[in-house]
């Protein structure tokens, strides 16, 4: 299989993270994404998307959502699966979608006009609504975590993955003004502590 990643991405370290549990690695080859925005990209010519991750399965296909491929490798890996199908299913979906919906709310609305545009071209209202969204949710977070301790399934994977990005790229995402970052930073420390496929996949400033 073929993986077109970036080095910095939830969406991606989900998916790695997830193939690392299930010792799935070394089946993957791992083409790296050097420029997103160009068309010419090779990833681009792949992914109609221009998205990652994108997984390209041993029969040629490709897998072009990280929900999708995460639970595709949950699918084919030996260990226990992450995606319960038992009465804890759908607490762990929700906490997933809490937070994908987090970040969604940034990668998709916000961050791109702090990391590319002039301040003075930000659209300050809809950045300080999604910011308080954000806290909110993250609140939510907090509470919904308490069940599930530092046990790993696909909710709490995720969540780390969140986390863990919300304070690499703490300068655009407003990591240091919501008020349960503290909390959720300690408990994502001790996750990654615990777990090599959190630990070895954690965002990292691509080489140059």
């Amino acid at each position: 299989m073929k993986l077109w990643y970036s080095t910095t991405s939830p969406f991606v370290r989900k998916a790695r993270a997830v193939a690392h549990y299930h010792d799935l690695q070394d089946h993957i080859e791992l083409l790296l994404v050097t420029r997103p925005f160009s068309a010419q990209s090779p990833h681009n010519q792949d992914n109609p998307l221009g998205r990652v991750p994108a997984l390209q399965l041993d029969n040629g296909d490709w897998l072009l959502n990280s929900s999708v491929i995460a639970e595709y490798l949950d699918s084919i890996g030996k260990q226990p699966t992450l995606f319960p199908q038992d009465q804890k299913r759908w607490k762990v979906m929700e906490l997933y979608a809490l937070a994908e919906g987090v970040l969604e709310n940034l990668v998709g609305l916000m961050l791109p006009e702090r990391m590319f545009r002039p301040q003075q071209e930000w659209w300050l209202s809809r950045h300080q609504q999604i910011l308080q969204r954000n806290d909110r949710t993250l609140q939510l977070i907090t509470q919904q975590l308490e069940p599930f301790g530092t046990a790993l399934n696909i909710g709490t994977l995720y969540t780390v993955c969140l986390i863990d990005f919300l304070l690499f790229r703490a300068n655009v995402t407003g990591a240091d003004d919501y008020a349960a970052m503290p909390q959720l930073a300690q408990w994502a420390q001790r996750m990654n502590a615990l777990y090599p496929c959190l630990a070895e996949t954690k965002p990292v400033m691509p080489p140059q």
